[in-house]
């Protein structure tokens, strides 16, 4: 039997020896080799990031050519996400694209997509480094796409309305169409109106953490939020001339969204309140391309043409401004 005392003592021992394990320092490290190795594999992941995003440029550009493509991808996607594990025979997905993705086999469902896939073409180009200035016709153009979509949808969404009100006046001969318009005005929606990092297609192609450069629009269809965001910041940096036409085509889309209402309310409010707020942003914009003389102009025109706007107290502060800058501070001792 051993005695206790070694017992104790070599417990003792034990402890002190991993204690003393835990508590020691590895052998040196060889820092120069270290940092070297480090800065080769922070070269080599980069290289490797830059390959996969040229390639998801190059597999995007495709769809963004052919809306029944586009299509085809973007029910494959909503498959693979939504359906994981099923056969495309069963009863679950059967059922989507007989209801909700009916929608898909119409034009204009497959031009959003082929939209939705050419800003997601843009949106990674831009991530892969390409300069907005670069980028900007082509993210005009796709504004200009935008509006021509938006006059298909809302025809479509004028025959909806018509087949409401003949089924309400109890005429039900086109309830089938009725049927088939909701479902491509859903499908359309669906795909403009959702932001891209977060659509099945981005989960699909794997490329989500790619769809959210800096001072760029997610959203596909949000032609405002393009401009707002993207076109409008590059055309002032380049004080570029072209920025009057926005304000241009935004007059002239809000005069013809306001008439197409036929309601008297609608368009004196648009012409008292709403036209002024155009225009004096129109005119505030000249300041920023150098032409202050013709802004001061045209600012002062509009508040002496619209006294009681509720704008008007805001535009004089301006005005002012522009008139006479405010001295700038003086230094610091």
């Amino acid at each position: 039997m051993i005695p206790r005392f070694l017992v104790t003592a070599s417990a003792a021992f034990l402890s002190a020896a991993i204690a003393s394990a835990q508590t020691a320092d590895a052998p040196p490290v060889n820092v120069g080799e270290l940092l070297a190795a480090l800065k080769q594999m922070r070269e080599t992941q980069a290289t490797q990031v830059k390959a996969a995003k040229q390639s998801a440029v190059q597999q995007v550009a495709g769809l963004a050519s052919s809306g029944e493509r586009a299509a085809a991808v973007w029910e494959d996607a909503v498959f693979a996400t939504q359906f994981n594990g099923q056969a495309r025979e069963g009863a679950a997905f059967r059922e989507w694209k007989d209801k909700e993705g009916s929608g898909l086999s119409s034009k204009e469902a497959q031009n959003a997509a082929r939209l939705f896939f050419q800003w997601m073409h843009l949106t990674l180009q831009r991530s892969a480094g390409v300069p907005v200035k670069d980028l900007l016709p082509q993210v005009i153009n796709h504004t200009k796409e935008l509006a021509v979509d938006q006059q298909a949808i809302e025809a479509v969404e004028e025959s909806i309305k018509k087949d409401k009100e003949l089924a309400t006046s109890g005429k039900h001969g086109k309830r089938d169409k009725k049927s088939d318009d909701e479902a491509v005005k859903r499908m359309h929606d669906q795909i403009l109106g959702r932001g891209l990092a977060g659509s099945p297609v981005a989960q699909y192609l794997k490329v989500s953490e790619w769809l959210a450069p800096e001072k760029w629009e997610g959203n596909p269809g949000n032609s405002d939020a393009i401009f707002n965001r993207v076109i409008l910041p590059e055309l002032r940096a380049q004080r570029d001339p072209r920025i009057l036409e926005y304000w241009d085509m935004k007059l002239k889309r809000e005069a013809e969204g306001a008439t197409a209402k036929r309601l008297e309310f609608e368009t004196t409010k648009f012409n008292t309140v709403r036209r002024p707020q155009i225009l004096w942003s129109r005119a505030d914009e000249l300041t920023n391309l150098g032409q202050k003389n013709k802004a001061i102009g045209e600012m002062f025109a509009l508040i002496k043409a619209y006294p009681t706007h509720p704008d008007s107290v805001n535009w004089m502060t301006r005005l002012e401004e522009v008139i006479a800058p405010p001295a700038p501070a003086p230094a610091a001792p």
